[in-house]
């Protein structure tokens, strides 16, 4: 799902988008001329390897986020913008690459998480 950063208003405006492998529900709402706030809970099953013994498992990522767009380059001392250069914000864009930033996180399947107190 794309949306015109021009056509985004400062009302709350809910979104759902359910794709292969995950689930995004929230709204988003403009909180300047070039700055769009997106808050939602994303839901994914992610086939991750632990970092300990290799082993891969399921992991399931259950979050709530909120995140700040801009449109084009942001000047500001946050440093946690996504910023976007072609006047479109895309959501599907965005719930891969915070998928994606999940899964190159350091992982511990579940037998080596039982383990690490010992």
């Amino acid at each position: 799902m794309k949306i015109e950063f021009r056509k985004i208003t400062p009302n709350p405006t809910p979104f759902l988008l359910e794709r292969e492998g995950y689930r995004c529900e929230g709204s988003f709402r403009k909180l300047s001329q070039k700055v769009v706030e997106i808050t939602f809970h994303l839901s994914a099953e992610s086939r991750l390897q632990c970092d300990r013994c290799a082993s891969e498992y399921e992991h399931v990522i259950d979050e709530d986020m909120t995140l700040q767009i801009a449109d084009g380059r942001f000047e500001g001392e946050d440093l946690d913008v996504i910023e976007f250069f072609d006047h479109v914000v895309d959501f599907d864009a965005i719930a891969v690459s915070e998928i994606e930033t999940v899964r190159s996180d350091y992982h511990l399947c579940p037998a080596c998480k039982e383990n690490q107190g010992e």
